[in-house]
């Protein structure tokens, strides 16, 4: 989740454009003259056989209205850190990077985060693939693209919609004023503990209680820590400093703790769920884990 780590404010499902999917076993794309980056490996894939299913954190879970200057900032960092892949990104969408508006910004977000639903890694001079293109119907493709930009399908399969998980098991219990109450029995205005600014344990009213259907074979992340404490939640949900818990490892530091283990389970819930505390920090406990909303 490469996205969401850049874009750590949000966490949605939304799709792109549909291309056209082609017989399996047939390649496209001419030899490029000049050598192709990663990121334009990735648009040669898209342009040939159709945009990804992804979960764009722009609208997902909660649509919302972005602060221009938050997503500016956004942008920068990737055109400073990523630059091959903001010149992709800039030269595919025709825009001018010398003269980005906020709607242009908001689009460089949303395309890096499709781009991300494409991960490529060369095996033996080519790159594989394995994506959902966008319905309907939703498709699940597979095959590669040469470091020239030429792309072979093997298969495409029907595939059901791709949904995006906000990321709490139904069984969590987050910390409220009250006692330790299942995520599923909050509601808006439920006081819970969060941090405030400065740090500081503090009491905050839910402003937005989420779920979504989890998809079929969806796992979570069933992280132990050495005093004891335990909770089953999403890889790509957030710590308060934003690591996510697909990325701890046995020994990791954890709030005063340590990790003892961090397991992949499938879920058998239906759904998952998260919250969002009011105040600054957005942080609340699970099972007394602090957490940050993806809300």
């Amino acid at each position: 989740m490469r996205a969401v780590a850049l874009l750590l404010l949000f966490s949605v499902c939304a799709c792109g454009s549909v291309g056209r999917v082609g017989a399996p076993g047939a390649s496209s794309g001419s030899p490029s003259s000049s050598p192709l980056t990663q990121t334009d490996l990735q648009y040669r894939v898209i342009d040939r056989l159709g945009a990804p299913v992804f979960c764009d954190p722009m609208k997902y879970p909660v649509a919302r209205e972005p602060d221009p200057a938050v997503v500016a900032r956004m942008v920068a960092d990737l055109r400073a850190q990523h630059a091959d892949e903001f010149d992709a990104i800039v030269r595919h969408e025709h825009l001018g990077s010398s003269s980005l508006s906020a709607a242009d910004d908001l689009r460089i977000l949303s395309q890096a985060s499709a781009l991300a639903a494409i991960p490529l890694t060369a095996r033996g001079g080519i790159y594989p693939f394995d994506y959902q293109v966008v319905g309907p119907p939703t498709a699940q493709v597979t095959g590669t693209v040469d470091p020239a930009g030429a792309v072979t399908l093997a298969s495409s399969r029907p595939a059901p919609g791709h949904l995006c998980p906000i990321c709490l098991a139904r069984w969590d219990r987050i910390a409220t004023l009250a006692g330790d109450t299942p995520v599923t029995a909050l509601r808006p205005g439920t006081l819970v503990w969060t941090l405030d600014a400065g740090g500081r344990r503090a009491a905050a009213p839910v402003l937005v209680v989420g779920h979504t259907p989890a998809p079929i074979g969806h796992q979570v992340v069933h992280l132990v820590l050495v005093d004891g404490r335990s909770v089953d939640v999403s890889p790509g949900h957030p710590l308060p400093d934003g690591r996510p818990l697909g990325d701890l490892r046995p020994g990791d530091p954890v709030d005063g703790s340590s990790v003892a283990s961090a397991e992949l389970r499938r879920y058998d819930g239906s759904d998952t769920w998260d919250l969002l505390p009011a105040g600054a920090t957005h942080v609340y406990w699970a099972d007394g884990v602090p957490l940050r909303s993806t809300l």
